[in-house]
């Protein structure tokens, strides 16, 4: 079986876990030809950045989009946003990253474009939506939804029921009770308790979690 060529969109330090990721899949099973990073950011381009060359931007990976697709690893899900979109537009195929230690029940379902770091416990009847991006050690409970574009970092736990909308950011260490709506497009910081719903476009911290700031509307 020929392996699949796939770059990495970003080089910054998702970029990089992202390619432990990769490095650690095809020590389970060899199935990725990691070709390198796609950075758009002039100064990176050419360098070697954990023994992996920055390739070009964007640009290098929709001239090649015929035999390589990718994972973008961008944690800012606005950012991520903007990202995809043109990759979709020039018709790149997006691949998805899923660590080989990640507990998942057969019933997870998942999108396209989709990160899962170690460690990460993945509970029956889940739904991954696309381009989520979900760290270390983090918990995510029966019949939640995590909506596209959403992130969520290290030890963060979402409980049975949950919607996390779409382009929001779960801080690290945050927990969410059981049945609680995250609306689209806001953020949670770390640490905090969330026990009520929290609606589009704030900034929720503390235990109980309390809105603290109100964020432009997403596009």
């Amino acid at each position: 079986m020929s392996l699949k060529k796939v770059v990495i969109v970003g080089a910054g330090g998702l970029g990089r876990g992202v390619l432990e990721l990769f490095r650690d899949m095809n020590a389970v099973c060899k199935e990725w030809d990691i070709l390198g990073f796609i950075d758009d950011t002039v100064s990176l381009q050419g360098k070697e950045i954990n023994k992996m060359r920055v390739l070009g931007g964007l640009d290098w990976l929709i001239d090649n989009k015929n035999d390589v697709g990718c994972v973008v690893a961008v944690g800012d899900p606005q950012s991520k946003k903007m990202i995809v979109e043109k990759l979709e537009q020039n018709n790149i195929k997006l691949y998805n990253a899923i660590h080989p230690s990640v507990i998942r029940s057969e019933f997870v379902t998942f999108g396209k474009g989709v990160i899962v770091t170690a460690g990460v416990i993945l509970n029956v009847n889940t739904l991954i939506g696309d381009h989520v991006c979900i760290h270390f050690n983090s918990t995510i409970g029966h019949d939640a939804v995590l909506e596209e574009y959403c992130s969520v970092m290290p030890n963060a736990t979402i409980s049975g029921n949950d919607i996390i909308g779409k382009c929001s950011y779960i801080g690290a260490g945050a927990t969410i009770i059981e049945k609680i709506k995250i609306g689209s497009n806001s953020t949670i910081g770390a640490g905090a308790v969330v026990i009520n719903d929290i609606p589009d476009n704030v900034v929720a911290v503390g235990i109980p979690a309390k809105v603290v700031k109100n964020k432009e509307k997403s596009s």
